[in-house]
């Protein structure tokens, strides 16, 4: 009884972990890792682009970078949200890189960032990978090479992919009846072709057909037709056959109506016979 309630209190205090981790806001940005060369090239294109460095405050880069979500952006960062006096704080004092402030503002508005793989990018936008590789042109769009490269590596930033998605969006009702008229006419294929198969199956266990005779002979023993290609003494041979079954069923015949007894009536033959019954009951005077 005690292990039983130990594993249910260990069951429940699992699931409750899982439950926690399932409802925390996501990490990526911080997750990921960056190299120097990159970073520093990024941290310039991030300068000229929307005009804040590390000595800018939380709530000046967040205003650089049009954030729509303060809080959100904040957690992504592995900030306290609630905490409003980190907000006056610059990134160098926070610990923080313009490029990661940048990721985390990509993760808060798109799901996904510059660095993630592809397979990730598709399975964020619940979007079939086949169709987002077709969409942004790369060749094979069949093949898995590019399933684990990252955005950045293939020239794509998250806006373009979300333009994809959009597109994607508009023509989903399409595309998902394209799926359904192609499923159904390989299933209707399927089924037709089965169908056709089943029915030739008959053929396999056809009956032959039944062989001519070569020889035929009425009842009388005469013969009627026979085949150009039999000998003489075969047709000959055939016929002594036929007679010779003939007379041993005319003996066998003759053989049975000399053995079988007439039957008789006993009621009829007391009549004629002298039986002792009728003295018995003769009445005496």
């Amino acid at each position: 009884m005690n292990r039983h309630i130990i594993l249910i209190a260990l069951l429940c205090l699992l699931a409750g972990a899982m439950f926690a981790q399932a409802t925390e806001l996501p990490a990526e940005p911080l997750q990921q890792v960056v190299p120097d060369s990159l970073q520093l090239q990024r941290e310039k294109e991030i300068k000229s682009e929307y005009d804040f460095s590390d000595t800018n405050s939380l709530e000046e880069v967040a205003r650089k970078l049009l954030v729509a979500d303060f809080d959100r952006w904040k957690s992504y960062l592995g900030l306290e949200p609630e905490n409003t006096k980190l907000n006056d704080l610059s990134l160098t004092k926070l610990g923080i890189t313009p490029y990661r402030a940048l990721l985390a503002k990509q993760y808060s508005d798109f799901g996904f960032t510059e660095l993630s793989p592809l397979h990730e990018v598709a399975a964020s936008l619940n979007m079939p990978i086949k169709k987002l590789k077709q969409m942004m042109g790369l060749p094979d769009p069949v093949s898995r090479r590019w399933d684990g490269t990252s955005l950045q590596a293939m020239d794509f930033t998250p806006q373009m992919i979300e333009k994809l998605h959009q597109e994607f969006t508009a023509d989903s009702l399409s595309y998902g009846a394209s799926i359904t008229m192609v499923g159904m006419l390989t299933v209707f294929l399927a089924l037709l072709v089965t169908s056709l198969v089943i029915s030739q199956l008959i053929h396999l266990n056809r009956k032959p057909k039944p062989r001519q005779a070569d020889i035929t002979i009425s009842a009388k023993g005469k013969l009627q037709s026979a085949s150009p290609t039999l000998n003489q003494n075969v047709i000959v041979a055939a016929i002594t056959a036929l007679h010779i079954h003939r007379q041993s069923i005319e003996d066998r015949r003759r053989l049975v109506l000399t053995f079988r007894r007439t039957p008789t009536n006993q009621w009829r033959a007391s009549a004629v016979l002298s039986m002792p019954n009728r003295e018995m009951s003769t009445k005496r005077r």
